[in-house]
């Protein structure tokens, strides 16, 4: 999978979870839809982990 933007990721997934909702689908495609959403929620992870939540005033 190419780089993309943290939206075009997002909407990817809605994209997949749209499709297993329908029903639609093979098993074996289920199941490829089910690892791309997989990889694709651990680079969302990975790409909105921002820290702990600290903030920081660098304005004094």
């Amino acid at each position: 999978m190419t780089e993309n933007s943290i939206g075009e990721k997002t909407e990817r997934l809605e994209a997949i979870i749209t499709q297993l909702e329908d029903g639609e689908v093979s098993l074996e495609r289920a199941n490829e839809l089910h690892e791309e959403g997989q990889e694709l929620l651990e680079d969302l992870d990975g790409a909105l982990d921002i820290g702990d939540g600290t903030v920081l005033d660098t304005e004094s």
